[in-house]
């Protein structure tokens, strides 16, 4: 029960250093390249990229335990199961804090590089840095995935004790809402709650663990 209440107080914190990081107010625009900048890091202090690279920190740790405490509440009745919820749970808890790290450093050498008054250049390293550094650990991250697929089938198959409802209660149900609400009302939700959508997600495994426990 212990590491499935962690599970859900990481996915929070994960939600907090979202926040520090993503929450860019209004008039923000997409600039460079790819669009990998945003017109209003400048406005941005520097400690909260700090900061948010603390929560995710202490977040990414909480919701292994979250993920660990589901994996084996689900090996009594899938052993191969609860074997590739916590191997991927481990690579991807890694590849989303590398990534989410990666991303706060983005906003500082922005602001750097244009005290010289120079967005080409900005455009151009920043390009740079995220097609060579930050692009690899997303293929880590991404494997992170699996966990709510196969907390979706641990619902499904009935090998926790939970209302089949439970299977709605991950990352990528979440995510899908967030980006949705994003793109039906961008002025409201291009913020919040879109960008903690994902980290909530996240916590949805110490919830779905602690009803089972709680059953």
């Amino acid at each position: 029960m212990t590491f499935s209440i962690l599970g859900i107080i990481g996915g929070l914190l994960c939600c907090v250093g979202d926040i520090l990081f993503d929450l860019k107010g209004p008039g923000n625009k997409k600039l460079g390249t790819s669009g990998n900048i945003d017109s209003n890091w400048i406005k941005m202090a520097d400690w909260r990229f700090a900061v948010s690279i603390l929560f995710a920190y202490a977040g990414d740790a909480l919701v292994g335990f979250g993920i660990y405490s589901l994996a084996k509440q689900v090996e009594p009745a899938n052993h191969i199961l609860s074997i590739v919820m916590m191997i991927c749970g481990y690579v991807g808890i890694i590849g989303g804090f590398y990534v989410h790290t990666l991303l706060c450093v983005q906003p500082v050498i922005y602001k750097s590089i244009m005290k010289g008054g120079s967005f080409e250049l900005a455009d151009q390293t920043l390009e740079a840095y995220y097609k060579t550094i930050i692009v690899p650990f997303f293929m880590a991250y991404f494997v992170l995935a699996v966990v709510p697929v196969c907390s979706i089938i641990a619902v499904l198959a009935g090998y926790l004790d939970v209302p089949k409802w439970c299977a709605l209660l991950n990352s990528i149900v979440f995510t899908i809402v967030g980006v949705t609400l994003r793109k039906l009302k961008p002025d409201r939700f291009q913020d919040l709650p879109g960008i903690i959508m994902p980290s909530l997600g996240l916590s949805m495994i110490g919830v779905i663990g602690v009803i089972h426990l709680a059953g």
